[in-house]
């Protein structure tokens, strides 16, 4: 949670802990992650701005809750595009999906690297669409190590979701990703994907699965999606009417 004149506060659900953060300057969204490439776990949070060509970057380090901004003539490679609603955190760095202009069909996964406090394109994604408006596309972990990328056509509702072949490591510059189709999903009774939507995918004895937590407008209501083979359940979330912080997680 954060507040631009107060500051911020940062939760630890498993040690049931709470840190305030210090105040910084109005910045272009924040990001909380880790320095991967030491050996203890270095906490911080990045924000940008831009003026008259200058970006400026903030950095913020837990074990000090103080801000250091440096000006920068550039941020990184940055995408025209991006999918902000798809972002997800793995090796302490932030990952979401974006795409170039003009428009090619060819979309990225562009990621933020705390240990070089850059943005960067990672990887080239499997799936491609004429226009941008013709799909959407959702970012997601799986196995804990690895991604899957979801695809839904907006004009048949079709789904198709591709893994990554091999674990994605510290320090990886994405050169070596190998994506394996993992499966389609063909159904009208599941909903047209939007932001504040969250899913994950899974194969073991079961057989392969698929999870999608999302909400409808009409009626105004949250909703978890289990699909396994043609089986599809549909499960009300009881007392909750939008999903804009409940995220899908395996166990």
């Amino acid at each position: 949670m954060y507040d631009y004149d107060e500051g911020g506060v940062v939760w630890n659900p498993f040690l049931r802990q709470t840190k305030r953060i210090a105040a910084a300057e109005s910045s272009c969204g924040k990001e909380m992650g880790y320095d991967g490439s030491r050996p203890e776990k270095s906490y911080k949070i990045i924000g940008s701005w831009s003026s008259n060509s200058i970006h400026r970057v903030g950095v913020l380090e837990f074990a000090t809750n103080t801000w250091n901004v440096t000006h920068r003539t550039s941020f990184g490679e940055v995408l025209t595009s991006h999918d902000n609603s798809s972002r997800v955190s793995l090796n302490g760095n932030v990952y979401w999906t974006g795409y170039k202009y003009p428009e090619t069909g060819q979309y990225f996964i562009e990621m933020l690297d705390f240990s070089k406090e850059v943005i960067k394109i990672f990887c080239v994604l499997p799936c491609k669409g004429k226009k941008c408006a013709s799909h959407h596309r959702m970012l997601s972990i799986y196995k804990g190590d690895r991604f899957s990328v979801l695809q839904q056509c907006t004009r048949t509702s079709e789904i198709k979701i591709w893994v990554t072949g091999k674990k994605i490591g510290n320090g990886d510059d994405g050169d070596n990703v190998v994506w394996i189709k993992f499966m389609t999903v063909s159904r009208p009774d599941l909903p047209m994907l939007f932001s504040h939507t969250s899913y994950f995918v899974d194969d073991n004895i079961y057989g392969k699965s698929f999870v999608l937590c999302c909400n409808t407008k009409k009626p105004r209501q949250a909703w978890v999606y289990i699909v396994r083979g043609d089986m599809c359940k549909k499960i009300k979330i009881d007392g909750l009417l939008c999903l804009n912080s409940l995220l899908c997680r395996p166990n």
